[in-house]
């Protein structure tokens, strides 16, 4: 029996996937001018190289699918897949096999939102005393500190409003009231993407505050190494 796969979570899946695909991409366009955007790459030999944005958004958790012994990260070859060999398709989260795509969604937002947390929060190492925080290690703990507030603060910016028919907010019991009293569907919207659900939407905010981070530390990074005149 071939199993049949909602497709608004699908959906909602192949878009969340697609948040960090989109934005390494886009961090990667921007490294091919001549001025790279926040500073956040260098020229070498007529080339520039890989963006420290682009290569940290490829460290976020995804999601793969598996049928069989056969994972991909493209959910319509798995579907694929399955049709062809009347196999269930199953869904990998944090080397976690489900078979339910709305726990396997929960998974992702769960990992997601834990990875960013511990992305910004310094870490002691007990045998060298060095400190670790956002993918940098600082012999300091005031360092680490001024370097996680650098990553908070951007993320503070990030946040999710709510959007139902033409009317926005940043409240979702109005957001509730408004979609009871209109009818309307109530979609959130984090960085100016939609989506109608709040899994998927606690994926991409916690996306999004991760790459606003990631920015505005390259950035840092970036004015430190240079030379003041």
């Amino acid at each position: 029996m071939i199993r049949k796969f909602a497709p608004v979570l699908v959906i909602a899946i192949c878009a969340s996937l697609g948040v960090a695909e989109d934005a390494a991409k886009d961090a990667a366009a921007t490294c091919d001018s001549k001025a790279c955007a926040a500073k956040t790459c260098t020229a070498e030999n007529g080339e520039c190289k890989t963006c420290p944005i682009e290569a940290a958004m490829t460290k976020l958790p995804k999601m793969t699918f598996l049928v069989g012994k056969e994972e991909t990260c493209c959910s319509e070859s798995a579907a694929k897949m399955a049709q062809e060999h009347d196999q269930p398709m199953k869904f990998v989260v944090a080397k976690q096999t489900y078979t339910s795509e709305s726990d396997a969604m929960v998974a992702l937002a769960k990992e997601t939102e834990q990875f960013v947390s511990d992305f910004v929060t310094p870490h002691k190492c007990d045998v060298s005393g060095k400190f670790t925080v956002a993918a940098k290690e600082l012999c300091c703990e005031t360092m680490a500190g001024e370097r996680a507030a650098i990553a908070k603060k951007a993320m503070e910016d990030i946040t999710m409003t709510y959007l139902v028919g033409t009317h926005e907010c940043s409240c979702p019991d109005e957001a509730a009231q408004l979609a009871k009293k209109n009818g309307g569907e109530k979609l959130f919207v984090i960085a100016g993407e939609k989506t109608c659900c709040s899994v998927d939407a606690r994926v991409r905010l916690a996306q999004a505050k991760y790459k606003a981070a990631v920015t505005a530390l390259a950035k840092a990074d970036s004015d430190e190494a240079t030379p003041q005149l």
